[in-house]
């Protein structure tokens, strides 16, 4: 019974105030579509990280005799290989002339395609490291019928460390964010709930529970909140189909970018006017 008073009391409020009510949503709206916005940063960098650490591999150069299938086996038989992918002096060729177009021209000096075969060596995540490209290749080389191998080692060291900075410094400052959101919020359900303080105490002093009166507030939060994380959401959508005609946005999951919009707008438009009613409360 009290919920449901509690609730009505809510709109009652809502409406009462309503330019404070649009004021505090909008400031919601904006802080909900700022830490959306560095969300969707940091998860196509944590996606970015993924796809260059699944891109590192060990390509081995094969001599014109080599056994393929027992090369396979045997490398297969190595602790860390993942895949292995055999490419044909043709097919390496045709990449290399779709991939550079100017190639073309070159390769035609030659009679015969100067390109060998190859084995492209895909690696278990725990060897995808300097160490790791190293033992494995020295194991390669090792075999008969393998002519070199190349894996770029420090390179592969210096992109994973380049692309571990800014996904750490992105996360810093999304946390950043994230507190500064919530102070923001806490911020303006405060003033809301100070527009009311006349309202509290009378409430108090005729004798009306500490949840009697904190239902219609916390209820208004949860409204503030799940009405700001939904335009926050749409501004995202319409930022994103901007930022698309100058550049693709690898990844971006629209159902829980809503989802998550509508529940941390939830949770913090109740925390706010739970942590704001505690002063009138006590």
């Amino acid at each position: 019974m009290s919920l449901r008073i509690g609730i009505r009391e809510g709109f009652r409020t809502i409406i009462r105030s309503r330019s404070l009510f649009f004021l505090s949503l909008l400031v919601a709206a904006i802080s909900f579509y700022l830490l959306s916005i560095f969300g969707l940063v940091t998860v196509n960098l944590y996606k970015m990280a993924n796809v260059l650490d699944e891109k590192i591999e060990i390509i081995v150069f094969l001599e014109e005799r080599a056994d393929i299938q027992m090369l396979k086996n045997n490398i297969k038989k190595i602790n860390g290989v993942q895949e292995i992918i055999y490419v044909s002096a043709e097919t390496a060729l045709k990449q290399l002339q779709e991939e550079v177009a100017e190639t073309r021209e070159i390769v035609r000096i030659f009679e015969d395609n100067p390109l060998p075969a190859s084995l492209r060596i895909r690696l278990e995540p725990n060897f995808r490291n300097t160490k790791g490209l190293e033992e494995i290749s020295q194991k390669i080389l090792l075999l008969k019928g393998v002519k070199d191998t190349i894996y770029g080692g420090e390179l592969v060291e210096q992109l994973k460390r380049i692309t571990h900075i800014m996904l750490f410094f992105d996360i810093g400052l999304l946390l950043i964010i994230t507190l500064s959101v919530i102070f923001v919020i806490f911020q303006t359900i405060k003033l809301t709930i100070f527009a009311h303080a006349t309202e509290i105490e009378i409430m108090k002093l005729v004798g009306a529970t500490d949840t009697f009166i904190t239902i219609p507030f916390v209820f208004q939060g949860l409204i503030q909140g799940i009405f700001g994380g939904i335009i926050a959401y749409i501004l995202l959508i319409i930022t994103a189909r901007i930022a698309s005609s100058f550049f693709d946005i690898p990844y971006f999951p629209r159902l829980l970018f809503f989802l998550g919009s509508v529940l941390f707008g939830m949770i913090f438009g109740i925390i706010g006017s739970s942590i704001a009613l505690r002063r009138f409360i006590k």
